[in-house]
């Protein structure tokens, strides 16, 4: 293989596998034929015409569902999103525990039980049969149930109902996409290196760990150009993470407990950019 037609052949990329597969060779057969003698990189023309040609055919991949059916994709993964971060805590407190690098060790079997299933829960809702997903999320609920009995019953109603909400989203047919699973894995990795750097300590990475979810965020938001479904997750994450967790820490401590004048700030934004993404959402469905 020239390195010209690798070169292509790697720009190819920019469209879904389904695309390359259907057309994709003659699409390398043509740029070849086209190029020049000896050359070895394709021309900026080139280039450009076919990331954004790449970038438009993804664009309609979810115009073959309606908006109803994105909305529950995005409800989705907003869920998963909001689990991994409530169990990278649990899980990274109980990995360091176990190292001891971390001394606390109250309920350490728990936490590790509890993430371990809330991650398996979610890697499920990928690639396993309906009804695993069902049986993992009924047990990854009922560990949450347990976990927070003791301390405080009220924070277990956000996993126990986000666990039990992904089971029922999956039972209706939909299954996320493969390619949103880099979100997933970024933000796990987020939290579990940002638990760790709290808790290790590990405080020189702390600093460059407060600007990942704002990286994220703005990678979400310039997608929505090409599928919004993950910035309507975002939005989701933002309402669960901020707002619901902080009305049900009210709800736990009672009126001891002070809600933050700053709640309307992630408020706002969870609204402004679940409405941007919903508008451009249902402009990519088919009905």
């Amino acid at each position: 293989m020239s390195p010209l037609e690798q070169r292509c052949r790697s720009l190819l990329r920019a469209y879904p596998r389904w695309y390359r597969r259907q057309r994709g060779e003659e699409m390398v057969a043509t740029l070849l034929e086209a190029s020049q003698l000896g050359q070895r990189w394709p021309s900026a023309r080139d280039t450009r015409a076919l990331i954004v040609g790449g970038l438009r055919v993804r664009a309609t991949q979810d115009q073959r569902l309606t908006t109803a059916a994105n909305l529950r994709l995005a409800v989705q993964l907003g869920a998963a999103l909001t689990l991994l971060l409530l169990v990278a805590g649990n899980l990274t407190s109980a990995v360091l525990i176990l190292t001891h690098v971390y001394a606390q060790n109250i309920g350490i079997g728990y936490w590790f039980v509890y993430g371990l299933l809330g991650v398996a829960t979610v890697v499920a809702a990928w690639f396993a049969a309906r009804p695993v997903v069902a049986v993992l999320a009924a047990a990854a609920a009922g560990a949450a149930v347990w976990v927070y009995w003791g301390s405080d019953r009220a924070m277990a109603i956000l996993p126990a109902g986000l666990l039990v909400l992904l089971a029922v989203l999956v039972f209706l047919g939909e299954r996320m996409p493969r390619s949103w699973l880099w979100l997933a894995g970024a933000f796990f990795g987020w939290n579990v290196l940002q638990m760790s750097a709290v808790l290790a300590p590990l405080l020189f990475i702390y600093t460059p760990l407060l600007f990942v979810p704002w990286i994220i965020l703005g990678v979400v938001v310039l997608w929505a150009f090409v599928d919004a479904r993950p910035a309507m997750a975002m939005a989701i994450y933002i309402a669960c993470t901020y707002v619901i967790s902080e009305l049900l820490g009210y709800i736990g401590y009672g009126y001891g407990y002070a809600v933050s004048p700053e709640l309307a700030v992630p408020a706002v934004g969870a609204v402004v950019l679940a409405s941007g993404s919903f508008c451009r959402l249902r402009r990519q469905a088919v009905l």
